[in-house]
């Protein structure tokens, strides 16, 4: 007796459900990464010389994951510097993507140390206003915290350079030589990697160094 065709595809239905190897099953969920030891370990694969610091403060002037940088890869610091940890990471690709090539293109030489004036600090931005406050004894008259209270922020005052001399901010900034154009281009390159960027240029406050600030506001102001 022969069977009927609907019934014979339903039969080769079954039989083949029942020969198709199981489901596989669903992927496990990807282990979410504490964002402060994956930013260390960033650190520690890009040769940063630096110490893991406690956490600072509470509110306004506090680093969650502060660190303590001596020096990148490429080139060291005068002196320690305590930032946040995506401080520290930002200002080593700066080191290795702007100062290095710019030193060799334009000067000849390699950068051996970056010369900083300031890193965290809990106090408000200073302003002219503010400053010309302090001086009459006034206070700073409040304003809004600086960036280098969070550990966001570095002051550089200049470049160390292999032969032992510095490229300064304060002496070399103007005028129309190598020294000049290095800093230049350091800091119009600077902007593309910070989020504000001062010198010389902005005001009469920044004569002699360059803020760099990876903070929440937006300034490039080279």
């Amino acid at each position: 007796m022969s069977i009927s065709r609907p019934l014979a595809i339903l039969v080769l239905t079954l039989a083949s459900a029942c020969a198709a190897p199981p489901a596989p099953p669903p992927p496990r969920p990807q282990p979410i990464l504490d964002p402060d030891s994956a930013c260390l370990r960033d650190l520690r694969d890009r040769r940063v010389a630096f110490e893991p610091q406690a956490a600072i403060g509470a509110g306004g002037c506090s680093i969650a994951n502060p660190v303590k940088v001596s020096g990148g890869a490429s080139m060291g610091w005068n002196r320690p510097g305590v930032v946040s940890c995506a401080m520290a990471r930002t200002v080593e690709t700066f080191e290795a993507q702007v100062v290095a090539p710019i030193a060799q293109r334009v000067l000849g030489q390699r950068v051996v140390r970056l010369v900083h004036m300031g890193t965290y600090d809990c106090r408000n931005r200073r302003t002219e206003t503010s400053v010309a406050a302090a001086a009459r004894g006034e206070g700073s008259r409040g304003g809004r915290l600086s960036e280098h209270s969070r550990g966001q922020a570095i002051d550089i005052g200049g470049f160390e350079l292999a032969d032992g001399s510095v490229v300064s901010v304060k002496k070399d900034w103007k005028g129309a030589g190598k020294r000049s154009e290095f800093l230049q281009q350091v800091a119009r390159a600077s902007c593309d990697h910070f989020n504000v960027v001062l010198t010389p240029n902005h005001n009469r406050l920044h004569a002699d160094h360059l803020h760099l600030d990876i903070g929440p506001h937006r300034l490039c102001g080279y």
